[in-house]
């Protein structure tokens, strides 16, 4: 997909791999929508762009709150009087928590933003996007750990986060199914390790969740050798300019993580129809 001209919303937009694609896109001629939680930050990275004479605009949006993106979706089109024809549902949490010790509340809003955010950005701009007839596109941020991959052993992103992320890539292969032979084309970004702040989500929990606290979850690697989340952005739009539906960021890290996979799965279809040939 051509995406020089087109009206781009990035979910997440103000750091991290967000502002990377959001980056990549203004480069390439996109008009681009900084969607984020933190309005101020949104607004900081539009700016940026902007110094660059690239086109951009920052904008508040709670992606688990309908009317927050049914207000985006209004700025979004009327900001440059044309459709939304890209969306990056992008914006995601992380939290630590075994599969049995993590509190009720984490494991809500984890689903809350990580799943039900990327489904309401859907339901939200689809309709339009399909109404123009035009050339458009929904891209989906999974993870690498939706194909396969748990988090780390000793910490780090956790249960709730890889269950979420399995979630997206479900709902991203129905939505290929769904849209197929229409206008608006789908993908599904699994990113490897990137510098990024999400470790740092808690900042911005929701008050029936919790609330805000300080949690900094730390990895067994260190973000500074981690992939810097403007390459990260680059490598995806230049995936969705050659219209892929799996979008990777590392690709060694994805590799090991699908030959392990397969591998495993394949070994019991195997054994199953020894076990059973009929």
């Amino acid at each position: 997909m051509n995406v020089a001209g087109v009206v781009a919303v990035v979910t997440g937009g103000a750091s991290g791999i967000g502002f990377g694609i959001a980056a990549a896109l203004a480069r390439r001629g996109a008009k681009v929508v900084i969607a984020d939680i933190e309005a101020e930050r949104a607004l900081v990275a539009a700016e940026r762009l902007r110094d660059e004479g690239l086109e951009a605009t920052g904008v508040f949006l709670d992606v688990i709150d309908e009317a927050s993106w049914a207000t985006l979706a209004q700025v979004a089109a009327g900001h440059w009087d044309q459709p939304v024809q890209l969306l990056f549902n992008n914006a995601g949490v992380g939290a630590p928590g075994t599969v049995h010790g993590v509190s009720r509340q984490t494991w809500d809003w984890v689903f809350k933003v990580n799943v039900e955010g990327v489904y309401l950005g859907v339901r939200t701009v689809a309709p339009a996007m399909l109404a123009s007839g035009l050339p458009c596109a929904i891209i989906n941020t999974a993870s690498e750990h939706a194909l396969g991959l748990p988090d780390s052993v000793t910490g780090g992103i956790s249960a709730a986060y890889t269950a979420a992320k399995h979630a997206v890539m479900g709902y991203s292969l129905c939505a290929r199914r769904d849209f197929e032979g229409t206008n608006i084309a789908v993908g599904v970004i699994c990113p490897g390790p990137v510098a990024t702040d999400i470790w740092n989500s808690f900042r911005n929990r929701h008050g029936d969740f919790g609330g805000p606290r300080t949690l900094r979850v730390e990895g067994e690697t260190p973000m500074s050798q981690h992939l810097p989340a403007a390459a990260a952005g680059e490598r995806i739009v230049a995936q969705l300019q050659d219209g892929a539906f799996f979008i990777f960021t590392n690709g060694p890290n994805e590799a090991a993580v699908i030959d392990r996979y397969q591998r495993e799965v394949t070994t019991a279809i195997a054994a199953f129809r020894d076990r059973y040939p009929d």
